[in-house]
């Protein structure tokens, strides 16, 4: 996790004062450091607010990606009814097909019959 950062502004301000800072300095600078450690640390609350986020932002995934293998599902559906419709469509032109050249035979032999 993150670790936290016990800063005890007044006992810095007193260090810094006892190595010569003016108390006015000692202030500032106790003032600008608690400032970028306040900015700087995650707090245990800011850590739970991202879990949140992330945990919405996985159930959200997982929604789309359920929807995405239905609509897959679904393609697939459609992509084997297309492959019957081409198959029927073959079987059927080759009937016509070998029908219409029995009928051709068979023309063929009337003519054929009736010629001689």
């Amino acid at each position: 996790m993150t670790a936290q950062v016990l800063f005890n502004p007044l006992t810095y301000i007193d260090r810094l004062t006892r190595g010569g800072f003016s108390p006015e300095q000692a202030r500032a600078s106790a003032e600008a450091l608690e400032g970028a450690f306040a900015e700087g640390v995650a707090t245990k609350s800011d850590v739970a607010d991202l879990r949140a986020e992330i945990a919405a932002s996985e159930a959200r995934l997982r929604a789309e990606i359920a929807g995405v293998k239905t609509e897959i599902a679904s393609v697939r559906t459609e992509i084997a009814g297309v492959r019957t419709e081409i198959a029927q469509a073959k079987n059927d032109t080759l009937r016509w097909v070998l029908t219409f050249i029995l009928a051709l035979v068979g023309a063929v032999f009337a003519i054929v019959k009736f010629v001689h």
